[in-house]
């Protein structure tokens, strides 16, 4: 095992005060939290528009009213068609942003109590506005009396503390016997958010990863390439720890080496895998869900070939590294709590676990002893299917669009 250190740019909450100014200036505070990458200092107050769900769509429609204001929008998405994507929250924070909001409030839609946190930058620098949130019952009736009093302001004041910090990533290496040049990286982040304990994001990926290795090793199983283990910091501030490593494994020519990435976020009970890779990968993943399937028919061997955004295989497919994730649905009970502090131990099915490591250590091993190993995306290709997959303008907010 070794550490690889990195230097971040990290965010620190301090302290954030959320106040509804109304009329003749009647003063109430609602129960708030900071969002992420949020300035040093702020002091805003302003008045609301309701952007509802902060699609883009509601940004162009709402049009200049949004300048000069605090916009607030749900999380989750509301009476929108099936099928809509429902931006993340840093990119509803770039919409605001562009139209020239000077807060952003957001209602986290989950029934209760519960606040939310996360990033609210696409890029890994602090925004230059305060980013707050706010249960859904404090938002019902901020929206109730926004409704009978359109004059009503709002204030976000809010301390945090943005420094450079020494991080690292955890690597731990099962040498290849037959072609040891070539890798297999199996990751997931290690951090999780402060309000929460990180039992489910990403406990159980993180977690999962270890006993992967552990029983590799336990079992003393010596795979055909070098398969090795890692454990990213700094996820939810932006990718940080898998971007670092990318960027320092391409500049040493050691990600040329690296043949598949496996990520783990979230992930538990796989029903199958989404692999986005060239090349003939997806048939021979699927051939290799059906082997599993005949060893155990309880597995159904559900395959997707979409990319996604938003955690450490981003990096290594920006490069052309082909990804791999399990298909899993952990339900809502879990993804109502990620970021907050719902998200604890009793969430944690301990079979999600057993049964991560056992399909994704399956297809590990069928992976690490291939005749032939995969390719990496022409660049040309890479572009093309980032273009079909809608995913060009969600990577130019994020400056990390290259072509």
């Amino acid at each position: 095992m070794r550490f690889f250190p990195f230097e971040a740019k990290a965010w620190q909450r301090k302290t954030v005060r959320v106040t509804v100014i109304g009329v003749n200036d009647s003063i109430g505070t609602i129960r708030s939290v900071a969002l992420a990458m949020t300035p040093d200092s702020a002091n805003v107050i302003a008045g609301v528009i309701d952007v509802g769900n902060g699609l883009s769509s509601d940004f162009d429609h709402a049009g200049e009213p949004v300048r000069g204001r605090i916009a607030l929008m749900n999380l989750q998405l509301i009476n929108e068609p099936t099928g809509t994507s429902n931006p993340h929250r840093s990119e509803k924070t770039a919409f605001a942003i562009e139209h020239g909001a000077v807060g952003v409030l957001f209602i986290n839609n989950v029934e209760g109590r519960v606040l939310l946190t996360g990033t609210a930058s696409v890029t890994d620098d602090p925004i230059a506005i305060p980013a707050a949130c706010i249960d859904s019952v404090d938002g019902a009736v901020l929206r109730t009396r926004l409704a009978r009093d359109p004059s009503l302001r709002i204030g976000i004041a809010m301390t945090n503390r943005n420094a450079k910090v020494t991080a690292r990533d955890v690597i731990a290496t099962i040498p290849g016997t037959g072609s040891p040049e070539e890798e297999i990286v199996v990751g997931g982040h290690l951090d999780s958010w402060d309000l929460a304990t990180g039992a489910t994001d990403n406990g159980l990926g993180s977690y999962s990863i270890l006993d992967l290795a552990r029983c590799f090793s336990a079992l003393g199983l010596k795979p055909k390439r070098t398969i090795k283990f890692v454990l990213f910091m700094g996820e939810e501030q932006g990718l940080l720890g898998s971007t670092a490593l990318v960027k320092e494994w391409k500049k040493s020519g050691e990600l040329a080496r690296v043949k598949c990435m496996i990520n783990l976020d979230m992930s538990g009970h796989p029903s199958g895998f989404g692999v986005f890779a060239p090349g003939d990968l997806g048939d021979r993943v699927k051939g290799m869900c059906g082997a599993m399937t005949a060893l155990d028919s309880s597995f159904k061997g559900g395959f997707g070939s979409e990319p996604g955004l938003h955690s450490d295989h981003q990096p290594f497919m920006l490069q052309g590294v082909p990804t791999i994730g399990p298909m899993c649905d952990l339900g809502q009970h879990v993804y109502r709590c990620y970021h907050s502090s719902c998200d604890d131990i009793q969430l944690v099915d301990p079979q999600a676990m057993v049964d991560n490591v056992r399909r994704v250590g399956q297809l590990l091993w069928m992976l690490a002893n291939v005749d032939r190993s995969p390719e990496h995306f022409a660049d040309a290709e890479l572009r093309d299917r980032l273009v079909a997959a809608g995913l060009e303008d969600k990577l130019r907010l994020q400056k990390d669009w290259r072509w």
